[in-house]
This record gives C-alpha cells, sequence and structure tokens, in this order.
C-alpha cells in the first residue's frame, strides 16, 4: 500500500525539477544576445554611403538641369509660328 505522504514527496520532488529546468533554460535565454542576422551598424560607414549617394544624386540633378536648361533655351530660339 502507497503512503500519501510519499507521493507526495514525488510530487514535489518532480515538480521542483521542473521548476529548476524551466529556470535555467529561462535564464540560459536571457543571458544568451539575439543572434545578429545583419551586419553591426558603422556609423562612419553609413555616413561615407550616404555621401557617396547624395554625389551620384548630385550629378544625376546636374544633368538633368543641363538638360532642361538647353530644351528651355531651343525652345526660345524658335520663332513662334504664325
Amino acid at each position: 500500500m502507497r503512503c500519501p505522504a510519499r507521493g507526495r514527496a514525488w510530487m514535489l520532488l518532480g515538480l521542483g525539477l521542473a521548476a529548476v529546468l524551466a529556470a535555467t533554460a529561462l535564464w540560459q535565454a536571457l543571458l544568451r544576445p539575439a543572434p545578429a542576422y545583419g551586419q553591426i551598424p558603422d556609423a562612419g560607414a553609413q555616413r561615407r554611403q550616404m555621401i557617396e549617394e547624395l554625389v551620384a544624386l548630385n550629378k544625376k540633378m546636374a544633368e538633368a538641369n543641363e538638360l532642361l536648361r538647353e530644351i528651355r533655351d531651343l525652345t526660345r530660339q524658335k520663332p513662334a509660328k504664325p
């Protein structure tokens, strides 16, 4: 015949072991940083990349501006049709 105290002791032991395992898993999750799937930000490299992109954009805008000036000059030179 089983003793109720013995069954309760096994239950408490099992619950204690489960609590220790859960606490260990939680502790490991908190200690370990999340994996960095992307690159670590480098402010200097980001700034250089932005400057390069802005320089390229300024060149394209200057070309577009020059084309618009040429179109403006060509339309001014044409005589109006009667």
